[in-house]
């Protein structure tokens, strides 16, 4: 039946994304059956929604002290949707209704008790910062590994009379590179990973050596490279990950990003990692960026790598 099958997809989608958060980044509170928030504006949403319900469903729900902005409570409200089927051919009216249907979501979230039971029991924070979360996945393999994100930026949304701090969109294929990048140094480290946070000009204590943890901030979800740190056998390693495919400038790009994480200085080796890198078609081409460096102490740090491979054999890990 239809209705059986699109829940099992929604269930599937939920179940996923809860194990996503719990697992890999550092949310072992995620919460879920949270019950439907009420709808404070029914007459409006209801021009705008597609369901015209008097309640918003609500997915998953995480809150931290943001590590990206001092004394900032970050709020994650999320909202998954799952297919079985491929992406459509022409996604944006989809999405926007995915899109309304979490806008007006957040807007009620503003007035709800879970927002203020939240902010009730936070210590270290003046300000709050409500995330939208929107994961629209496919069980397609092959949208795992070519993004709509782009096609979903150009969708007629700036004009919605809505109010809400912001929302993230997460596609198949960023969130399996996100799933690719921290399980992989999650089984080579043997779960002893953090991720490394940037310093923003808003997160002070940054500059004292608190500027990695446990937790993925959400603002990460949007970020095309990935920071991390591991440990194994009492070594340090850093590892970026990026999205983008590999050549001179995006190379270049991400060796000077490398650099200002000079606070994690005690690091025994620096992989930057690449979805299409190879020898045989690459080394030639590294070889020639590296030498436009003069840091020789920091360049033999660095290894280029491809995210399928097992750089765990670079470094005799084991």
């Amino acid at each position: 039946m239809p209705g059986e099958e699109s829940k099992k997809s929604g269930d599937h989608g939920e179940a996923l994304i809860e194990n996503i958060f719990k697992e890999l980044l550092g949310f072992p509170a995620y919460r879920t059956n949270i019950p439907n928030l009420k709808c404070e504006s029914q007459e409006e949403h209801a021009k705008l929604r597609t369901n015209k319900s008097n309640s918003h469903g609500l997915d998953g729900l995480v809150h931290y002290n943001s590590p990206l902005k001092s004394e900032v409570l970050e709020i994650g409200y999320i909202s998954v949707k799952h297919t079985k089927n491929k992406y459509p051919g022409s996604p944006r009216g989809k999405f926007k209704e995915h899109f309304i249907d979490l806008a007006t979501a957040l807007e009620c979230f503003h007035y709800s008790d879970e927002k203020k039971d939240i902010e009730g029991n936070s210590t270290g924070v003046r300000s709050t910062n409500v995330t939208g979360m929107l994961f629209w996945l496919s069980n397609e393999k092959e949208d795992s590994d070519n993004s709509i994100l782009e096609d979903l930026a150009k969708s007629q949304v700036e004009s919605l009379q809505i109010v809400f701090n912001r929302i993230i969109v997460v596609d198949s294929a960023r969130l399996n590179f996100i799933h690719q990048t921290v399980s992989k140094v999650k089984l080579i480290s043997r779960g002893n990973y953090s991720f490394v946070y940037p310093s923003t000009g808003l997160n002070f204590k940054a500059n004292f050596n608190e500027n990695f943890g446990d937790i993925f901030p959400l603002d990460f979800f949007a970020y095309d490279v990935i920071p991390m740190r591991f440990m194994v056998n009492n070594e340090v390693y850093f590892i970026l990950s990026c999205r983008d495919n590999i050549d001179e400038d995006h190379l270049a790009q991400l060796i000077s990003l490398a650099k200002t994480f000079d606070k994690l200085e005690a690091t025994s080796s620096i992989f930057l990692s690449f979805k299409n890198y190879n020898s045989y078609d690459h080394d030639d081409m590294i070889k020639k960026v590296k030498g436009r460096f003069t840091d020789n102490s920091f360049i033999k740090l660095i290894s280029v790598v491809s995210h399928d491979s097992n750089f765990k054999n670079l470094t005799n890990l084991e």
